[in-house]
């Protein structure tokens, strides 16, 4: 038995080649993105909880204001009939009702901020993995191809014609 083979082309390898590199260039390019992408939610979060405190601060100045404008209305009698704080109490209401979802988005962005590091860890191990794949093992795997590529050229250019 004659081991030899019919290589007339080297196309397939190339292209091959070419798409290897490729996925390795947007491979990288994607994990440099979610990086910085990482580095912007964590600031993010640390300014919405920043943001919500404020809010809630401000809230809670205008929950006072609001039970002072109750009081001060409470204390307004026109003859004998009480007067008309049914605004007021609406006022407060909302704002109470305000507080609280302020409160609520506090207490999520908290629960944030303390599980994002955890999960970011969770995604860096795969991800160095990855990289290490795109920076180490796609330029040997180059090589090889280079290497086999050329000795599949060669073998096309020694080979004798098909009869």
């Amino acid at each position: 038995m004659n081991p030899s083979a019919h290589v007339t082309t080297t196309q397939s390898l190339l292209d091959f080649r070419a798409a290897l590199l490729t996925f390795a260039d947007q491979g990288k390019n994607a994990l440099s993105a979610v990086e910085m992408d990482i580095r912007r939610l964590e600031d993010w979060l640390e300014g919405q909880l920043a943001h919500w405190k404020a809010l809630k601060r401000q809230t809670e100045d205008d929950i006072i204001r609001a039970k002072n404008d109750l009081a001060r209305r409470k204390l307004l009698r026109v003859g004998d009939r009480p007067p008309d704080c049914t605004e007021q109490e609406e006022t407060l209401d909302r704002l109470h009702a305000q507080l609280d979802i302020i409160e609520d988005k506090m207490k999520a962005t908290r629960t944030w901020l303390r599980d994002f590091p955890e999960a970011v860890i969770e995604y860096q191990g795969p991800a160095r993995q990855l990289m290490f794949t795109l920076e180490s093992d796609i330029p040997r795997m180059r090589a090889y191809l280079d290497h086999k590529i050329e000795a599949l050229e060669a073998y096309v250019r020694e080979a004798p014609a098909p009869k």
